[in-house]
């Protein structure tokens, strides 16, 4: 370490480019930004996706297999083997061991439980990005309760680990007996602004501009997610306003091709403009936005919520705890309890209010300012 400066290591499970659409995958741009901007040496490990070098961050691509397709944790468990299987995790760390040379960083920043065997001797902070609900929903129960043996395995002097907001930090203290630190992800409101004019990507798109746009900015993951939520009590107002809105989402992955039919489906069946697609830029996603609907019964963080509230635009959440740390002393915030009435209700409650943006306190920004996020990372 050269006086203050510091060589740092993050690794992604998932391809990292500045038109990312995925939360963590925004996240791991905002700290490697961070730690740049604190004129530190970053490098960012993917497990696909294309190299590049971006504000002098270098992104590379470990190709773990012959393929040039995008790798997640669905394909790691179908290369290494089940969750549920202590073993798989042993191969994950040798496979990452060799292909990465962390001899030359002070530290290395790792975004998923899944690399827990790897650099067990090398200064470790894990972020805790997957909460048990998503972890069992997503690798089964057998697997959660795998990855949290092993996370108590691994507890020593080296590794920390951290978690995005307090609600689960207590929950992984309580399971794990261990120190959880709480450092809420931040957000760079520069990346978020589009360098195009509202009508403009939407021509490109073919969206009408006559229309009110509704925007939900995650995944088309129908447990977690909820995306059906919406779309069930916004069928249920009254039909001469549901014709002046689009419901445009963006979360379009290829294993969500059927529950995206099923969306298109019912919105056909009740006369609801929808528009499923994705952008080349969260940005011009953003841009259009006259309201931001987030459905998601579980979040580990919600980085679409800060992302929302940052720009100020109007934003209806589900009042989960993650959501509602987030929305505290926020301006344009609306939550409802998880079910459609409440929703319906809150829908007709915002629609009756104009849609403009707010811009926040500065008190709700400094807790999500990027040299903070930063520094409280570089104390660990």
């Amino acid at each position: 370490m050269d006086g203050d400066r510091m060589r740092i290591a993050i690794l992604s499970p998932w391809a990292v480019s500045s038109t990312a659409v995925g939360g963590t995958e925004r996240f791991v741009l905002d700290l490697a930004q961070a730690f740049k901007n604190l004129n530190n040496e970053v490098d960012v490990y993917m497990l696909s996706g294309e190299n590049h070098i971006t504000n002098g961050i270098n992104f590379i691509n470990l190709k773990i297999a012959e393929t040039d397709d995008y790798i997640d944790e669905y394909t790691l468990a179908k290369l290494f083997g089940d969750f549920s299987d202590a073993s798989t995790y042993e191969k994950i760390g040798d496979m990452l061991e060799k292909l990465i040379d962390v001899g030359k960083y002070d530290v290395i920043q790792l975004n998923s439980q899944l690399f827990l065997r790897a650099w067990k001797n090398k200064k470790r902070i894990f972020t805790i990005h997957t909460n048990p609900f998503e972890y069992e929903l997503s690798f089964g129960k057998g697997s959660f309760d795998t990855m949290l043996k092993i996370m108590k395995e691994e507890a020593n002097f080296n590794t920390t680990f951290v978690a995005p907001s307090s609600h689960y930090t207590k929950i992984y203290e309580d399971l794990t007996s261990l120190t959880i630190h709480t450092i809420p992800h931040a957000i760079d409101v520069r990346r978020l602004i589009s360098n195009k004019d509202k009508i403009a990507i939407l021509n490109d798109m073919n969206l009408s501009d006559n229309l009110i746009n509704i925007l939900l900015p995650s995944r088309l993951e129908p447990i977690q997610k909820q995306p059906m939520l919406f779309m069930k009590a916004f069928s249920k107002v009254d039909k001469e306003i549901i014709n002046k809105y689009q419901v445009i989402c963006t979360g379009l992955d290829k294993q969500y091709e059927q529950y995206a039919k099923d969306i298109e489906d019912f919105c056909y069946e009740n006369n609801i403009n929808l528009r499923i697609t994705r952008f080349d830029s969260m940005a011009d996603a953003y841009e259009i936005a006259d309201l931001i609907v987030l459905p998601s019964q579980s979040e580990s963080f919600g980085y679409s919520a800060l992302e929302a509230l940052s720009l100020g635009i109007p934003t209806i959440l589900n009042s989960i705890p993650t959501y509602l740390e987030i929305a505290y002393r926020s301006k344009n915030s609306f939550t409802f309890n998880n079910d459609e009435k409440t929703l319906k209700s809150i829908i007709e409650k915002v629609f009756q209010t104009k849609l403009e943006r707010i811009e926040q306190n500065e008190e709700w920004q400094r807790q999500y300012d990027l040299k903070l996020f930063g520094e409280r990372y570089l104390n660990l």
